[in-house]
């Protein structure tokens, strides 16, 4: 596995962008290319075939036939790539989605694993219950979900991005603040950490948060922002008001029934926010 030190010191060599050929793709890919060019990274794009939906079909040579075509459309969107001046390399696995990608990660030692969605209601080429949030809850690796909504910025460390911080103020909530800080450090960003109460919290729940979010940034020139209301919809407003360019929230490992009830807070925030998110396990 590739170590996850690397992203932290700020240091990015491989990204994985798993590629189902549509539409929703081509902005994951800008994304990974900008990425990639100011760290000097390179980039992979990786099709799985499900071989069971073409075996099962019975049809002799299809796999093989289906395969080729795969493969020659894989170089051209890796071409895409190296016209911007990033080594890029093509991958064509069988089976199961997410352990293929699983494989190529520890494979290659990814250290950012790109996945396009889509905004609004539900994830493009991959599907928003079964492979998506599964593909988020298991990856240890930084994952960042990129949806259509907004064109690419250009990545660089100007001072001119905004990384929006999506805390809930508890001790592991502290790794994702790492990842979070790296990114702001690496690219001379402004910073926001981001914590979201009842509508009716008390006077004195409001002032222990800003308190502990202020104590938790660590810095002076963080800006802290204590969000009202539902968690998903307060944190994409407000990201989508302050003009973010990169949110990040930590993705905690509960039981299936907590994963089933606050997967869908995730699932809201990746829908609908104004710009790609940054997803760490904590």
């Amino acid at each position: 596995m590739s170590e996850r030190g690397n992203f932290l010191k700020g240091s990015v060599k491989r990204l994985l962008v798993p590629v189902d050929f549509s539409p929703k793709t081509t902005i994951a890919l800008q994304h990974a290319a900008a990425i990639a060019r100011f760290y000097g990274a390179s980039v992979y794009l990786v099709h799985i075939l499900d071989t069971v939906v073409f075996v099962g079909a019975g049809v002799p040579g299809v796999l093989n036939e289906i395969r080729s075509r795969c493969e020659t459309a894989l170089d051209e969107w890796a071409d895409t790539i190296r016209e911007h001046g990033v080594e890029c390399t093509s991958l064509i696995r069988e089976g199961d989605l997410d352990k293929q990608i699983a494989e190529v990660i520890a494979e290659y030692e990814i250290d950012i694993l790109v996945l396009a969605t889509k905004a609004g209601t539900d994830f493009g080429g991959f599907s928003i219950v079964s492979t998506a949030e599964r593909i988020l809850r298991k990856t240890m690796i930084p994952v960042l979900t990129v949806a259509d909504c907004r064109p690419v910025r250009q990545w660089s460390g100007d001072g001119c991005l905004h990384v929006f911080y999506a805390s809930d103020l508890t001790p592991e909530s502290i790794r994702g603040l790492e990842y979070a800080r790296a990114v702001q450090k690496r690219f001379c960003a402004r910073f926001t950490i981001a914590h979201v109460l009842p509508k009716n919290a008390s006077d004195e729940k409001n002032k222990a948060a800003l308190e502990k979010a202020k104590a938790l940034s660590g810095c002076d020139e963080c800006e802290v922002a204590i969000l009202h209301g539902s968690v998903a919809p307060a944190i994409c407003e407000a990201a989508s008001r302050m003009d973010a360019d990169l949110i990040t929230v930590g993705v905690k490992k509960h039981t299936f029934l907590r994963e089933v009830l606050l997967g869908h807070t995730l699932l809201q925030i990746l829908s609908g926010a104004c710009c790609p998110v940054l997803t760490v396990r904590v």
